[in-house]
């Protein structure tokens, strides 16, 4: 079977995606099979990020983040509230933390 690649342009809305240094992070599921570096992300989450607006944003603590926030609501109570945004100042500046850390130092507190 041969493969071909296709450029095509696509416009979103600006509730739809965020963008984090070459990636797109979008609610649009069908994009991620036509672009490698498109990811998909839940609403809640993408809204979480636009809202954060956190410089020097790096994939790698969006990554971490996702993977860090579901550890974090896996081991704790998931009525716990975090602050994601002391959370991604933590990885952006390459801080490295345990999880008992972030559980520790990283709850919302209403």
């Amino acid at each position: 079977m041969a493969q071909k690649t296709f450029n095509f342009s696509v416009t979103l809305d600006e509730d739809e995606f965020v963008q984090v240094e070459e990636h797109i992070f979008t609610t649009r599921e069908i994009l991620k099979k036509e672009q490698p570096n498109v990811d998909m992300i839940g609403p809640k989450y993408l809204k979480l990020i636009k809202n954060l607006q956190i410089k020097n944003l790096t994939m790698q603590a969006v990554k971490e983040w996702l993977l860090l926030s579901l550890a974090l609501d896996q081991c704790c109570s998931y009525h716990s509230k975090w602050d994601d945004h002391k959370i991604l100042e933590e990885l952006v500046a390459g801080r490295e933390h345990s999880i008992s850390w972030y559980m520790d130092n990283c709850q919302k507190h209403n």
